[in-house]
């Protein structure tokens, strides 16, 4: 009875340690994939991303050339005050703007879309890449998170790259930077 019950309990710990381990396995850490599992591995990252971004608040830098912008995301802060504007470029006083400009939601978005029916979708080293026709996106990932996107090709309606580099989480200089917010002005 003794060694019955030993055995049981050693199956039930490999069970709960494999269960650990599996779970504890990335959708994007050396994996290759192409087409489908590509595109699911990347909804899946792009989701978790919404959802950290959602909770926790972050930054998103959006480079265009030589101009940069931050865009500070609070979900503590009073609906219509959520998001907070800065150029970089020209250090003006940052403003409250509308959360449609978050890009990771409208990545979320563009995955949902009949934009990309016919695009291909990788995955190598950590970086999706979704090649269509007359735009390319490629999206660094870390921890199963998107870190950076970028941008490019006509339909854009750019023809310099956009870069978006997001970190998740408000640092004390992201607090600071968003409480000296005003409305926009009236033009």
């Amino acid at each position: 009875m003794a060694l019955m019950t030993s055995k049981l309990l050693s199956v039930s710990f490999i069970a709960v340690v494999m269960a650990v381990i599996l779970s504890a396995c990335s959708v994007t850490d050396n994996r290759n994939l192409r087409g489908g599992a590509a595109e699911d591995a990347l909804t899946t990252v792009v989701n978790n991303s919404v959802e950290k971004f959602n909770s926790e608040g972050g930054t998103e830098t959006l480079s265009v050339g030589s101009t940069e912008y931050v865009l500070i995301y609070d979900p503590a802060a009073p609906e219509g005050k959520r998001l907070v504007t800065a150029n970089l470029a020209d250090e003006s006083v940052p403003t409250f703007d509308d959360e449609a400009s978050i890009s990771i939601r409208a990545l979320q978005s563009l995955l949902g879309s009949d934009m990309l029916t016919d695009a291909d979708f990788r995955l190598s080293d950590n970086v999706f890449t979704i090649e269509g026709e007359d735009f390319s996106i490629e999206i660094r990932t870390a921890n199963d998170l998107v870190t950076t996107s970028i941008i490019s090709g006509e339909k854009t309606g750019s023809v310099v790259p956009q870069i978006v580099v997001s970190t998740y989480g408000l640092s004390e200089e992201a607090l600071k930077l968003f409480a000296t917010a005003v409305e926009p002005s009236a033009e």
